[in-house]
């Protein structure tokens, strides 16, 4: 395949530890190792690597650094770089004034500049647009005809399941129709990071589209090998959550939580469940902890080292996925968990995780809700049943350079139907 130079904007990049700057950290590596010139746009506001030069890292500027218009809005202070925190929540003139989204006016112009920069300083292949944010697509428009051939791609739908409400103007909710229809339409291919949201666009907007999942990155694995993990309790099935436990679209840990605590009472039983929980616990999540009262069947090891959750997923019985209502909806955790070669009980119907874990034959998936078959999953990691039952298979799909392969495939894609 001809080496290609690729430029890819990606508002989330390491030390980001949001889950979006994995995907195009692991994508960018494994294309460069096939030989391609890969070139990264992103914020500084995340910070910086020491490998940013080697790497062709270019990290802007952001008005979200700057720290008289963070106590003027009356924003906390950023985090240090490379670590995870629970933000509050912007105010409704950052988050429902500018369409599609506020990165538009504090992020978007200096990517411009300096995309055109890079232009001027030389021919680039294929451009690559990432989002959410929503914003950095608009870049493809943006530089007009002179622009290289153009790949967007969508780690969550736009206007497709979206995360964030609906806007409160009809204005506002016709420009931002509009401005997808543009993206879908203009760039040469499509990507989506789940298979409905690539289905999606092809069907509605009639997009040159293609699902490129994200998965997991053997480059990892040495880390992985050296963390420190928790000690676990041996005298119970040990089953690992990493990540916050509720969250966006209606993902409710309350059937788990009541489930678990109905199997570890039954009379008899010779070996408990503990929920043993790693990451962040929010307000909401320590409420339902305490309105469950499991005491010592639940154990939070607090927040780890990306490096120690994974080595944690390796330690555990087995691994319980949360997951909402929406169709396409594949957490980046999810992708760790295959890799990890522990049970899965996904608590998914009608969605891209139930698919994928049936795929894959990895685990077992319930319904959210149905309290009565997560209690049944629960008795199989107990007995070791569910261990037993699991028959991988599919995994090269979600496995690096897999993914990194098929998006070079659609850069030669790309290229060819921009001529």
């Amino acid at each position: 395949m001809t080496a290609r130079r690729i430029l890819v904007v990606t508002y989330y990049y390491p030390p980001s530890t949001a889950i979006g700057g994995a995907r195009w950290a692991a994508m960018a590596r494994h294309l460069r190792r096939r030989g391609h010139e890969v070139t990264i746009i992103t914020s500084a506001v995340h910070g910086e690597l020491a490998s940013d030069g080697a790497e062709g890292v270019v990290r802007t500027g952001d008005l979200a650094r700057a720290q008289t218009l963070r106590r003027l809005l009356r924003r906390p202070a950023l985090p240090a770089p490379g670590t995870a925190t629970l933000d509050t929540p912007a105010p409704r003139l950052l988050t429902r004034v500018v369409v599609p989204d506020s990165l538009l006016v504090s992020w978007m112009p200096a990517v411009l500049v300096q995309a055109r920069r890079l232009l001027r300083a030389g021919a680039l292949d294929c451009l690559v647009t990432s989002g959410p944010p929503d914003s950095t697509h608009l870049l493809g428009l943006a530089l007009g005809a002179r622009r290289p051939a153009w790949i967007a791609d969508f780690r969550d739908g736009w206007r497709f399941e979206p995360l964030a409400e609906p806007w409160p103007t009809r204005p506002q909710r016709m420009l931002e129709a509009r401005l997808e229809r543009a993206v879908a339409q203009r760039a040469e291919v499509v990507i989506g990071a789940t298979r409905p949201i690539a289905e999606d666009f092809a069907r509605r907007l009639g997009a040159r589209a293609e699902w490129v999942p994200n998965g997991w990155d053997p480059a990892l694995a040495p880390d992985v090998r050296d963390a420190p993990v928790p000690a676990l309790d041996h005298g119970c099935a040990s089953l690992v959550h990493t990540g916050t436990l509720s969250g966006p679209r209606g993902r409710d840990p309350r059937p788990l939580l009541r489930a678990l605590r109905r199997v570890n009472a039954e009379p008899g039983r010779e070996r408990r469940v503990q929920l043993v929980l790693a990451g962040r616990t929010t307000v909401d999540d320590q409420a339902l902890l305490a309105e469950a009262d499991l005491g010592a069947a639940v154990r939070h090891v607090g927040l780890l080292e990306r490096s120690a959750a994974l080595a944690l997923q390796r330690a555990a019985d087995a691994l319980v996925l949360l997951t909402g209502t929406h169709s396409s909806e594949a957490t980046g955790k999810l992708f760790e968990y295959l890799a990890a070669g522990r049970p899965i009980l996904a608590l998914a119907e009608g969605n891209e995780a139930q698919r994928i874990v049936a795929l894959t034959r990895t685990g077992i998936t319930v319904p959210p809700a149905d309290e009565e078959r997560i209690a049944a999953a629960l008795r199989e990691v107990a007995d070791g049943v569910l261990a037993r039952r699991c028959r991988p298979r599919e995994l090269e799909r979600f496995t690096y350079p897999g993914p990194a392969d098929a998006v070079a495939a659609l850069v030669e894609e790309a290229i060819g139907r921009r001529r």
